[in-house]
């Protein structure tokens, strides 16, 4: 409108009755909407048009499944937050922010809860991203969860890259067994396709119980240890 009119942003915003702040920085200053930056800096981190066997996407996809498996994205501003497991500063999300090229930091000393890592830069842009991969956004008590579809024809390595991440943040060994259990308060729906896709990246049996997930010895012995 301001363009074919040759007109500025107050008279922009009194026609299409908006507020003339939305659109001063565009229309008069020569800027750009916050989604125009958001997916230029998506652009500029090779977030956009990344395919499967490129290091941005491992990243992409590792993070995708610790948001599943042990983080949350915020969903007013999309800030994503990541829970360390048990190898705490040697976690691999941190590895996976390093290579999605964000920078980070660790929160300690939260009142008895596990500590995070966090984007410093441009987490609302990955946060989105991630989003769009499938990442849930919100409490993920509250959802009908589901895998990302892009997993489904993804190559093996990357189904083995979100397996893997979600074993190493939420397998647990049981004293005297050989196997590996994922309990998960989540839609039976979701458990079921995590359980099929466990045992096509183990390919050995995976079985779901009332509210385990239980890896057998063998499935455990394919993926290799995980703790």
């Amino acid at each position: 409108y301001a363009f074919r009119n040759d007109v500025k942003s107050g008279a922009t915003a009194s026609a299409l009755d908006l507020p003339r702040g939305r659109l001063r920085t565009w229309i008069d200053d020569g800027g750009s909407p916050d989604v125009v930056r958001g997916l230029e800096t998506a652009r500029e981190y090779g977030w956009l048009e990344g395919t499967y066997d490129e290091s941005e996407f491992t990243g992409l996809n590792t993070l995708v499944a610790n948001v599943f498996s042990g983080g949350s994205i915020a969903d007013q501003h999309y800030q994503p937050a990541f829970a360390l497991n048990h190898l705490g500063e040697e976690s691999h999300v941190i590895d996976a922010l390093e290579v999605a090229g964000v920078d980070y930091e660790i929160v300690d000393e939260r009142d008895g809860r596990g500590d995070e890592v966090r984007p410093t830069t441009d987490g609302s842009v990955l946060g989105r991203g991630l989003a769009v991969l499938g990442a849930p956004v919100g409490p993920k008590v509250d959802q009908r969860l589901e895998l990302p579809t892009y997993l489904e024809n993804a190559p093996a390595d990357t189904r083995e890259t979100f397996v893997y991440s979600y074993l190493e943040n939420r397998a647990v060994e049981r004293d005297g067994k050989a196997t590996l259990t994922i309990r998960e308060d989540r839609n039976r729906s979701y458990l079921e396709e995590l359980t099929d896709l466990i045992e096509s990246v183990a390919d050995a049996p995976v079985r779901l119980g009332d509210r385990d997930i239980v890896i057998s010895a063998e499935a455990s012995r394919n993926l290799g240890t995980v703790r």
